[in-house]
């Protein structure tokens, strides 16, 4: 838990949580909602309880809105938000435990040191202080707490790496490896599977998998809203804007999309047996499973009202063209499965020669120096680590960012043991980080068997119906 609230500004939803600034929101409408035994509750650890008003308390505090949050429901925005509120608590029971301290004279010195506090003459401003304060909407006593807690756990944090530091033959052994020069051949295997798959071996592969070939098909009605087709001009001005707030309040206010429209003199169009093969409705069939609601969406240059009345889960049209050429990509897919299966089988159980590896690609090898361990010029940076883990002369299946196959040979490693003292001291930093890394992950595991953490997923899906 420590791991993932130190990485949360590398996950998904970093630059959601940490860059962006948006006005908090309240969660309405759920006075009654959570009311009976464990509803309350979004977790446990030991016998401390975090309430929903604890997270919600939490979500508001991130300075995320409602839209953001319901964008991303089904991206896990919500145990996201909960597993950092749970590190927070973890790391609060542990500096209780090991009795951390940190004094109100060390924090007074803290703030009164902070240059961004300083006037002209580089004193303390009270001024500055209490304006930045302001600013960002804190009390003294919160931005005290705030900042108290923060260097708690920072005391936390050297406690548990215990100021270690890796020695200096290591660093460089470290430089060394991953700044050594590796002269590859390869050849590119994309040609291989490229083959043409003929319609009885498309059928029998749709008569094989027709359960997992059904797709959620949906009938809907929709009206495309814009100046000119509500008020008969280009422009996007207030009347135009107050009837969307009026429709808008019409659609929360459960009103049907017939009436609606009618209001407005707006024609609707209905839409039946739609999936996405193309792209014109596709933000419509996002919204598939709130069947029989009305919704609004802004959409750039306009406006998108519609309701989906009917989903249904069938297979497609087997002579459709998109759908056949769905069909041919996952052929190709299992096809190039099959070989690199094959490929690695022979790599591992060392059968495959260099003679072999020509003949791949009709003996089109190609050859590519690369510099270090970050030189992801040619192949994807995943790919470049496996490779500067192996030995020369070893074969590898690797890819390049745009997800293409290529067998490599290493063919030649070059060793340069000559480091400055700018390299050593930016790969000490680095290998320090690293190490810190490691104890941190291992923290992670004792702190998971020492607490006791029990989520309760049914608080959190009911909690996330309420923005659905």
């Amino acid at each position: 838990m420590i791991n993932k609230f130190k990485s949360i500004t590398n996950s998904k939803f970093s630059w959601i949580i940490v860059a962006l600034i948006a006005i908090p929101f309240v969660f309405w409408g759920m006075g009654d909602v959570f009311t009976k035994g464990n509803t309350n509750n979004v977790a446990k650890i030991n016998n401390i309880t975090i309430s929903v008003t604890d997270f919600i308390n939490h979500i508001n505090e991130s300075g995320l809105n409602e839209n953001i949050i319901r964008e991303n429901l089904d991206k896990n925005i919500f145990e996201d938000l909960l597993s950092v509120l749970i590190s927070q608590k973890l790391m609060e029971m542990e500096i209780n435990n090991l009795s951390l301290n940190f004094s109100d004279k060390t924090l007074k010195d803290r703030i009164i040191n902070n240059q961004n506090f300083f006037d002209n003459n580089n004193n303390f401003s009270r001024t500055k202080y209490e304006k930045f304060l302001l600013e960002n909407n804190f009390s003294a006593r919160e931005f005290e707490n705030r900042l108290k807690s923060n260097e708690l756990q920072k005391v936390l944090f050297n406690y548990i790496n215990g100021g270690l530091v890796i020695p200096k033959f290591l660093v460089k052994k470290k430089y060394v490896n991953e700044n050594k020069n590796i002269n590859l051949n390869f050849v590119n295997l994309e040609d291989n599977y490229n083959k043409d798959f003929s319609s009885q071996e498309i059928n029998e592969y749709i008569k094989s998998n027709e359960d997992k070939l059904k797709k959620d098909f949906i009938n809907f009605s929709y009206v495309k809203i814009t100046p000119k087709s509500l008020l008969d001009t280009e422009e996007f001005n207030d009347e135009f804007f107050s009837i969307i707030d009026d429709i808008d309040n019409r659609v929360l206010n459960n009103e049907n999309i017939e009436s609606i429209t009618k209001q407005y003199d707006l024609e609707l169009i209905f839409v039946n047996d739609y999936y996405p093969f193309d792209k014109e409705f596709e933000l419509i069939y996002s919204k598939k499973n709130n069947i029989n609601q009305v919704n609004l969406i802004d959409n750039n240059n306009h406006y998108v009202l519609f309701n989906i009345d009917k989903i249904e889960n069938k297979l497609p049209n087997i002579n459709s063209d998109k759908f056949r050429e769905e069909i041919k990509l996952s052929l190709k897919n299992q096809f190039k499965f099959k070989n690199n299966k094959k490929l690695l089988e022979n790599i591992q159980n060392k059968k495959l020669t260099y003679e072999d590896f020509k003949e791949l690609n009709n003996n089109k090898v190609e050859e590519i120096l690369i510099n270090s361990v970050n030189d992801n010029n040619k192949f994807s940076i995943e790919a470049v680590k496996l490779i500067y883990s192996l030995p020369e002369k070893s074969f590898v299946l690797i890819n390049d960012p745009m997800n293409n196959i290529y067998l490599a040979y290493i063919n030649k490693i070059r060793i340069e043991d000559k480091i400055t003292d700018d390299q050593f001291k930016n790969y000490l930093l680095k290998s320090n980080s690293e190490i810190r890394d490691t104890l941190y992950t291992s923290y992670d595991i004792f702190l998971s068997k020492k607490y006791e953490i029990k989520v309760f997923q049914n608080t959190i899906e009911r909690l996330k119906n309420n923005f659905r």
